[in-house]
C-alpha cells in the first residue's frame, strides 16, 4: 500500500468523524449558544408565531384525517412544549428589556438629582418662596421680590439655608444660634 493514500484516508476519516459528531456536541451543551442568546424580540415573536401556526395546521390535518390518532397526541404535546418555551423566552427578553429601561431611567434621574444637589451646595442660593436662583450678593429675589435671608454655619462660616439643621459644607449641627449676615460682618 501507498503510505500517502493511508495518510489521506486517516485525515478524511478524522474530518468526517468531527462532521458527524457536531450535532451531538451541541445537544450535550445545555448552555445557550451566542446565536440563541442574541435573538431579538422580533425573531422570538416570529418563532412563537411559527409554532402556533404549526399547531393550528396540525389540528386541521388531524380533523381532515391526514394524521392518525396514535401520532396526534405526541406531536401536539411536542408543539405545545415548543410554544411554551418560545413564549417563555419572549417574556424573558421583554422583561430584560424593561429592566434595562428602568435602570437607564434611574441612572438618568440620579444624575439629574446629583447635578441639582451640586448646584445647591456649591454656593448658589435659591429663593425660599419661588425657588428661582439668586445672585451671590442679592438682597431680594429678582422674580418675586422676597427679601433674601441668609444664614451662615457657626463652625465653618459657609452659607446655609435658614431652616437647615446641619451645615451642607461641614456637616455639623447648626443648633447654635445661626449667624446672620450682619453678625458675621462684625
Amino acid at each position: 500500500m501507498n503510505p500517502f493514500a493511508i495518510i489521506i484516508g486517516i485525515i478524511l476519516l478524522t474530518g468526517s468523524l468531527f462532521y458527524v459528531a457536531a450535532p451531538f456536541r451541541s445537544w450535550a451543551n445545555p448552555v445557550k449558544t451566542k446565536k440563541q442568546a442574541s435573538k431579538n424580540s422580533q425573531s422570538l415573536q416570529a418563532d412563537h408565531q411559527a409554532v402556533i401556526i404549526a399547531l393550528r395546521d396540525l389540528d386541521f390535518d388531524y380533523r381532515a384525517g391526514k394524521i392518525s390518532e396514535e401520532d396526534y397526541p405526541g406531536i401536539r404535546a411536542s408543539l405545545l412544549e415548543k410554544a411554551a418555551l418560545t413564549l417563555k423566552d419572549l417574556e424573558e427578553s421583554s422583561d430584560a428589556r424593561l429592566e434595562k429601561l428602568i435602570q437607564a431611567r434611574r441612572q438618568q434621574q440620579s444624575s439629574v438629582s446629583n447635578s441639582a444637589e451640586t448646584q445647591n451646595t456649591s454656593g448658589s442660593l435659591t429663593c425660599a418662596k419661588c425657588q428661582s436662583p439668586l445672585a451671590v450678593d442679592a438682597n431680594f429675589c429678582m422674580k418675586c421680590g422676597t427679601a433674601v435671608s441668609r444664614a451662615f454655619c457657626p463652625h465653618c462660616g459657609k452659607p446655609t439655608q435658614p431652616d437647615d439643621q446641619f451645615c451642607p459644607a461641614c456637616g455639623k449641627a447648626t443648633t447654635q444660634p445661626i449667624l446672620s449676615e450682619n453678625n458675621q460682618a462684625s
